[in-house]
Parts: structure tokens; sequence; C-alpha cells
């Protein structure tokens, strides 16, 4: 079964409607971001995931002494970076996603093996450093990337694009932020409903 990752939650509506629906991460973005929440809200919405629904803290470079009281405070059970894992981020008690972005072919930043449990792959963007775009990558040339990593496809995705992007690539799950949003952070409930429906379409 293909898992579904919901990213850059700022409000309570969006959480709630995607815990209902069964997705199986809710990401929080705490680094530079128009989806930015600030410690207190995140706190509130993560008080609203039961321990059955991952909640994913999401940042860019940050170092792990910023991440951890995050993590502490929100309760989160995994962490997502756009950057090399260090000995420092071992020590947190999370499972953690190595965030890479395709640009030409190549991952940005390459990938070091071994580094993270899940490799979430996105768009790479001119003047950005995290995700969050909307626009698809190649996802037919990461064939070979998606049968060796637990992938976690991101970018482009929407419900009329998902179905497309797990028979291409059958990756361990797909990430999706702006593809089911009303405008940036705020969750548009019918066009969350109908993507996880066109993700268990896939599933069978």
């Amino acid at each position: 079964m293909t898992r579904i990752k919901i990213c850059g939650n700022t409000e309570a509506a969006g959480v709630e409607r995607a815990v209902e629906l069964g997705v199986d991460l809710l990401g929080f973005i705490f680094t530079r971001s128009p989806r930015r929440v600030s410690l207190d809200q995140a706190r509130r919405l993560c008080a609203l995931v039961p321990q059955t629904v991952g909640r994913v803290g999401v940042f860019i470079d940050e170092p792990a002494r910023e991440i951890g009281p995050l993590v502490e405070a929100c309760g989160l059970t995994a962490v997502q970076v756009y950057r090399p894992l260090t000995p420092a981020d071992r020590a947190l008690p999370v499972e953690w996603i190595q965030a890479a972005r395709m640009r030409d072919g190549r991952l940005d930043p390459p990938l070091q093996p071994g580094s993270a449990e899940l490799l979430l792959v996105d768009t790479w963007t001119a003047g950005s450093d995290g995700g969050g775009s909307g626009r698809a990558w190649d996802w037919a040339g990461a064939r070979e990337l998606a049968s060796r990593h637990r992938l976690l496809l991101s970018g482009g995705l929407r419900p009329q694009t998902v179905r497309q992007g797990i028979e291409t690539l059958r990756p361990w799950g797909v990430d999706v932020s702006s593809g089911v949003e009303s405008r940036p952070g705020v969750k548009d409930l019918d066009l969350l409903e109908r993507f996880v429906e066109a993700v268990r379409e896939v599933d069978g």
C-alpha cells in the first residue's frame, strides 16, 4: 500500500480531515516557507494527530540543537531535512527523511548511502532551497533510484497526476502540499479527499 504524507499543514480543519481519511504522515514546516508554523501553532496541531499517524517536522539546514526541542515539544516522530545527516541528528529519537531535489537528472544534495530511513525526492527550483513548488520532475528517470530506496515521491502531485507518479515509480509513499491547497498552508478539503481516493484506487 502506498503511504500518504500531507505536508505544509497550518490549520486544524485540514489536519482533522486528513486524519479522518486515514493518511499515514502529516508534515509541519518549521523552516523558510510560506507554510511555516510557530511552535505554539505546531503544538496545537500535533495534539490533533493520533499516535497511529506520523508527525513529521520539516527543516532545510537547521542543526540538531534547534530541531531537538521541537521534536520534544510537538511529539514529532520523524524529521525531514535537505542536508546531510550528522551524528547529533542520530541522537534524536526520530525517523529521518533525507530530502533532495532532482536537478538535471541528479539529486541535489547528492545522496549519502545509508544516511536516512526514507528518501524524499522533490523538484529543484531556482531561488529555493526547499520544496513546495508544485512542479513535477522527470519521474521516469528515477526508476532505478526508487527500486533501491524507500522513496517518498514529491513535486507536482495532485489528484489528477498522482496515479501516473505511483505507476511510474511504485514509491514507498507520496508527499503532497500545494496540490491539495486553496492557498499556501490551507488545505482544500475536497482536493484532499480526491487525492487520497486517487492513491487508494491505484493500490486497488
